[in-house]
C-alpha cells in the first residue's frame, strides 16, 4: 500500500515539474534594428544592436561585388563598440551601388542579427525580362524566429525514463508481494 502511495505521489510530482521544463528558455538579451534596407548610394544609415550595457557588439559588412575598401563604418569594414545604456548604435555610409551583408555579433562570435542592405539599384543591370522578380516582394527577408527544441525534447525523454522507471518499481512489488 505504502508504495502504491509512493508511485502516486512521484506521478504526481512529475506531473507538476514537467512544465518546468518550457521555462528553462531564456529569451536573448541582444536584438537588432536597421533604419533602411534600401539607402542611396553616400545615405548614412544606422544600425542599432540592443544588448546589455558593457558588452562589446561587432558589426561587419561585406559584398562580393565591392572592394573592403569601399565599404566604411567609421572607416572600416569591421567595427566594434561596448554598449553603452543598453544599445551600441553604428553609422554607416556605403557608397558603391550593390547588395551588402551586415552581421552583427556579441563578443563571443554569436549572431546576433544579419541585414541584407541594397545600395541603390544593387549594381545590377539585368536585360530586359531577364531575372525580374514578379511577386512584388520588397524589403528584407523574414526574421529567424522560435526556440531550439534540443533542451525540451530531452527534458521530456528524462520524464519519459522516470515514469517508466516508476512504473516498473511499482508493478515489481505487486508480483513479489
Amino acid at each position: 500500500m505504502i508504495r502504491r502511495a509512493f508511485a502516486g505521489l512521484l506521478a504526481a510530482a512529475l506531473l507538476v515539474l514537467a512544465p518546468s521544463a518550457a521555462f528553462g528558455y531564456s529569451e536573448d538579451d541582444f536584438d537588432a534594428a536597421i533604419s533602411t534596407t534600401n539607402p542611396a548610394p553616400g545615405e548614412a544609415f544606422t544600425v542599432t544592436v540592443e544588448a546589455p550595457s558593457g558588452t562589446d557588439v561587432t558589426l561587419t559588412i561585406s559584398s562580393d561585388a565591392v572592394n573592403d575598401d569601399d565599404i566604411q563604418i567609421a572607416g572600416t569594414k569591421s567595427l566594434t563598440k561596448t554598449a553603452v545604456d543598453g544599445a551600441a548604435v553604428f553609422s554607416v555610409t556605403l557608397t558603391e551601388e550593390a547588395v551588402y551583408e551586415i552581421v552583427a555579433t556579441d563578443n563571443e562570435g554569436n549572431v546576433i542579427e544579419t541585414f541584407q542592405v541594397v545600395v541603390g539599384d544593387g549594381g545590377a543591370t539585368p536585360a530586359p525580362g531577364a531575372g525580374e522578380d514578379t511577386d512584388g516582394a520588397a524589403g528584407p527577408s523574414l526574421p529567424e524566429t522560435g526556440a531550439t527544441a534540443t533542451p525540451l525534447l530531452i527534458g521530456g525523454a528524462v520524464l519519459l525514463l522516470v515514469g517508466a522507471a516508476a512504473l516498473f518499481l511499482a508493478r515489481r512489488g505487486k508480483v513479489t508481494a
